[in-house]
């Protein structure tokens, strides 16, 4: 019953899948980005993931895994090469937004950039980073 009024306080409209090129514009202190610097801001927290062993649709569902099954998310915006999931935080189920997209590779590896921003307030308090950091050991060889 609280979590549905913490969630109904919390909306998480504003959580879409945007460009990687949009957050150059729009980063906050409270997010967290692992892209390579043609990709995205020079300021990147990482850089990307070179995903070996699974082809999109695998690097989806181990995405999927991490977002739904472990933390509990729910897709919001899923194509063929990004997508993005809602993941509340477990106590006052405040929406964090994490995005994700696939790139090939000019030798044909797949690279995957991540990112994770709190909706509300300034500070992330480590969930963003931990998120990301979190799912790109579920990704890495």
């Amino acid at each position: 019953m609280f979590g549905e009024f913490f969630e109904s306080l919390f909306a998480d409209d504003s959580i879409k899948l945007r460009s990687l090129d949009e957050l150059r514009r729009t980063r906050r202190g409270n997010d967290y980005l692992y892209a390579d610097a043609d990709l995205a801001a020079i300021e990147a927290n990482g850089s990307s993931i070179v995903v070996t062993g699974l082809d999109a649709e695998g690097i989806h569902a181990a995405i999927e895994a991490f977002a739904v099954d472990r933390k509990k998310g729910e897709a919001r915006e899923i194509r063929d090469l990004s997508g993005v999931f809602v993941i509340r935080t477990r106590t006052l189920r405040f929406p964090n937004g994490l995005s994700y997209w696939i790139n090939e590779t000019e030798n044909g590896e797949l690279r995957v950039s991540l990112y994770a921003w709190s909706v509300f307030g300034r500070r992330a308090y480590g969930v963003n980073q931990a998120y990301v950091q979190a799912l790109a050991k579920v990704l890495k060889p």
